[in-house]
Formats: structure tokens, sequence, C-alpha cells
């Protein structure tokens, strides 16, 4: 038995939004649809169902880096740090690596109080290159993912310093929230997402900036915050 034939099997459906059961007439395992004549959902069946469902307990115990605060009136912000474990590698390769070029190219020509214009151009790449790498190590030390769902609306914030991209979209009865594979890779493997969809609007966020290990609880919060129950 293959894997569509063990869906099929499994009876009965339940909306992967809101949880009613589905008539197998609105289930679609081949192309991965499902309609909720309850709340309206229509999307992906497949990817939305390994979103879990929380308790209250384990809402009030998110993982390590992500924090839940609630706010006035149905304020809740979703808060994740990313993971340092490349700062052990990124601050002795920047110091190194940057700390020789700069002090070469640069530092040479602010001692000997010459400017050489050939040898400043020659090095704009490891200047950018320094300026990239010093933003991942401050992105790692102090940014952070802010998810917040208010008055209807979800709003993610990623950033460092208050400095960073905004995105929000309209939520409500029908909202869907799905992990599914995203278009960035990292070690050779594709990242997930966290996808949320409302009517014709979709958001696809996370896939490099909160950690795969979070990624299950914050769509967890959205999908019973949002009104997935």
């Amino acid at each position: 038995m293959n894997f569509m034939e063990k869906m099929l099997a499994a009876k009965p459906f339940v909306c992967p939004n809101c949880g009613q059961e589905l008539p197998l007439a609105d289930v679609n395992v081949a192309q991965d649809v499902a309609l909720c004549r309850a709340c309206r959902y229509t999307g992906s069946f497949l990817a939305a169902a390994t979103v879990p469902r929380l308790t209250d307990e384990e809402l009030a115990r998110p993982p390590k880096r992500v924090s839940l605060q609630r706010g006035f009136g149905d304020e809740l912000t979703v808060t994740c740090r990313p993971r340092r474990a490349t700062l052990w590698f990124l601050i002795p390769f920047t110091a190194f690596w940057s700390g020789g070029s700069m002090a070469g190219i640069y530092g040479s020509q602010i001692a000997s109080g010459n400017f050489d214009p050939k040898l400043s151009l020659f090095g704009l790449p490891f200047l950018a290159g320094t300026v990239v790498l010093t933003t991942v190590i401050l992105y790692c030390l102090f940014g952070r993912t802010a998810v917040t769902l208010s008055k209807g609306r979800i709003q993610i914030f990623t950033g460092l310093f208050g400095v960073g991209r905004s995105r929000e979209m309209e939520c409500g009865p029908g909202t869907a929230v799905a992990i599914a594979q995203s278009n960035f890779r990292s070690n050779n493997a594709t990242q997930p997402e966290i996808v949320v969809t409302s009517g014709e609007n979709r958001l696809k966020f996370g896939a490099m900036t909160i950690p795969n290990e979070a990624l299950p609880y914050v769509a967890a919060v959205l999908r019973r915050a949002a009104g997935g129950g």
C-alpha cells in the first residue's frame, strides 16, 4: 500500500485548519487540496496537517530562543532569536580574514598617511565582505523575528535594532497555517518555512530566520490564534 492509498484509507478526514470532519468528496489527496465548509478553508491538506495542535500547557512552554508575550487586548507576539552556534566560526573567521585584509589594505595607508587609489579600489570587495559578515554576527547576537497577531492582522518583523523588513496580512476565519518547503537551501538541504494563507493572500516567512526546531511551535501558535484552533 503506497502513501496515497494509506491516506485514502485513513478515515475520517479532518480539516487541517479547524479540525472539522471532512467528507471524502471535499478532499483531493492527489492534488493535496481540501475544502472545509465549516471554516471556509481551501488549500493544502497534507502540508497544513503537519502543524501540531498545542495544549495550554504546551503553549506556555515555548522552545529555546522563543518567547511568547501577550499585549493589550487580544495582541499576541511570538519572538524568535536566531541560533548562535555559527558564531563560534564566524567571529574568529571575521577577526582573522577581515582584520588582516582591512589592516593590510587601509590600515597601512592610514599609518603612512599616503592614499593609494588602486589599493583602495582593490580592497572594496574585502570591505563589503567585512560589512556582510559583521551584520550577520550582529544579527545572530541581537536580531529577531517577531510575529504579532492583533485585531485580525498578522505582522511579521525581521531585523536588527529596530531596522529590518516588516510585512502584514489580514487574517480571520478560514486562515490556514502550513509548514512547507521553501526555495532556500542551507548545507545542501531545502529549508522549511511557514505559509499563512487567507483568501487570496499568502505570507511566507521563517526559512532562514527562525530555527527549524522552532517552526512547528510558531506555526501552531499562529494556527491557534489566527482562527485555526
